[in-house]
């Protein structure tokens, strides 16, 4: 804009002046003028009919306070609406954050039901204004799904807004401040008391230390603390918070809920760990949706509900693996897909034995160390096939090029040239492995399960949490699998 206004300016004097001549301005930085043709000073104007493409729906600028653009991403149903609307308020510490949500993320998969529209939204920033311009911006931005409603096709009578970490906080901000008129809120591990902590990110926001002996800070600080401004006018909520949150600790949400004197239903998720671990999982968003539904019938009824977070996901020791996907080749088989969980119950939840444990070996063709260890293997699969499932991983090494046909000749012994890098597959020591084999030849799991050489092992219980792991004990797999079923040992 500013280009152009010189430009305009610079143009009105080329007409007394003109364009061309020892005496005339050079315009030779401006666009539209050019040094090889000196008498050419033309710009383009738009075409008559000419329009602006409209940003993207997860690009709509809402409002822009102090020139500070803040945005907004719409998520919306495919089914017919109005759809009441989700404002979702991104975490952060106040201090960082993203609109965007990744496909899995808990709103997303309520937007997915087909029900309900989710405006992700932005606030500003603690470096960019202190408390209280966050909810500022947030009363904004309602007021701009109010006045765009009809255009994204939303209900604007049932708006709940919902957040985790500090937009849980900013959420529970919006539900103590009732004339903002929004239906419900859900706040996800969120500080409450701003007053009982610490740390830079509670100073950033509130532009004062809470802890410390400045003028005003106290106002400051209760007036950015929902537990100490809840009413008989607060809006039902939703409070979920993990036991084993370190970040902002459980007792912020208690205090939230103890403070409460309307329907709100507190959620105790045990072993839940700051941000990351449950909060995608179904049985936490199926929570959301029971709170949602109870929301769109005006039916919220106090209660206190307590859920297991369940194990972290991962591939460590008492952590569940993802569901390991891959092509694969049983014993004299055919290669297929193959997905671990196949093999797995979830409901299976104590020590016994009965059920199939796992048995997990990364090896590869060329390895000698397994060249000897295959032996090993179909001893302990003699032993142990009952009660255990084995599958071996097979990897590629930088200097290694191990074809399916290969991988097929080590797993059933037979005639192939190529094996421990020029040995004939039908000399490998041990019996053919009737079990199955796993393409891994890209290290891809290898290295998800942080494994370092060849051969490795993880034993798994029957629930997919991983028992034992080769790279976090001294003992052998065998010793391993003796521990569990002493009576094969």
């Amino acid at each position: 804009m500013r280009v152009a206004s010189i430009l305009t300016i610079l143009m009105l004097a080329a007409s007394f002046a003109g364009c061309l001549g020892d005496d005339g301005p050079d315009y030779s930085e401006f666009e539209g003028c050019t040094e090889e043709v000196e008498e050419t000073c033309e710009t383009t104007a738009p075409e008559e009919n000419e329009t602006v493409p409209e940003p993207p729906a997860t690009d709509l600028v809402f409002a822009s306070p102090n020139g500070v653009d803040l945005r907004v991403a719409l998520y919306l149903p495919e089914s017919d609406g109005p759809h009441p609307v989700i404002m979702w308020i991104h975490g952060g510490g106040w201090v960082q954050g993203d609109r965007l949500l990744g496909n899995n993320h808990a709103a997303q998969q309520i937007v997915a039901d087909g029900q309900w529209a989710v405006v992700s939204v932005e606030y500003r920033l603690s470096s960019d204004a202190i408390w209280p311009a966050q909810l500022d911006d947030l009363q904004t931005a309602l007021t701009w799904i109010q006045a765009n409603a009809d255009s994204y096709n939303l209900d604007t009578q049932t708006i709940v807004a919902w957040g985790s970490s500090a937009g849980g906080h900013l959420a529970s901000m919006l539900a103590v401040t009732p004339e903002l008129n929004i239906s419900a809120a859900i706040d996800w591990f969120g500080p409450t008391d701003l007053s009982v902590m610490n740390g830079t990110a509670v100073t950033s926001l509130l532009g004062c230390d809470p802890n410390g002996n400045e003028s005003g800070c106290v106002d400051q600080t209760t007036s950015a603390s929902p537990a100490l401004l809840a009413n008989n006018q607060t809006v039902p909520m939703l409070i979920m918070h993990g036991t084993d949150d370190e970040s902002v600790l459980f007792n912020q949400s208690t205090m939230l809920h103890d403070s409460l004197i309307t329907p709100n239903w507190y959620v105790h998720v045990e072993g839940g760990v700051h941000s990351t671990h449950p909060w995608q999982e179904e049985f936490i968003v199926d929570i959301v949706r029971e709170f949602l539904d109870n929301v769109t019938q005006n039916s919220i009824a106090n209660q206190t509900i307590i859920v297991d977070a369940g194990p972290i996901p991962g591939t460590w020791e008492g952590e569940l693996l993802p569901n390991v996907q891959a092509a694969a080749r049983p014993a004299q088989g055919d290669w297929e897909m193959w997905r671990l969980w196949d093999s797995l119950d979830a409901e299976w939840s104590n020590s016994s034995t009965e059920q199939e444990w796992v048995l997990i070996q990364f090896a590869a063709t060329d390895c000698g160390h397994c060249w000897n260890g295959a032996e090993l293997m179909s001893t302990l699969h003699a032993q142990y096939s009952e009660n255990v499932t084995f599958f071996t991983f097979i990897i590629n090494f930088s200097w290694s090029d191990s074809s399916w046909e290969e991988i097929a000749a080590f797993q059933d012994e037979a005639d192939f040239i190529g094996c421990n890098n020029g040995d004939n597959c039908m000399n490998r020591p041990g019996e053919a492995h009737n079990w199955t084999y796993v393409d891994d030849r890209e290290l891809y799991w290898f290295y998800e399960f942080h494994m370092q050489g060849t051969p490795s092992y993880a034993i798994v219980a029957p629930n997919g949490v991983v028992h034992w792991h080769s790279l976090q004990n001294e003992n052998s797999v065998s010793d391993a699998l003796a521990l569990i079923f002493p009576e094969e040992g």
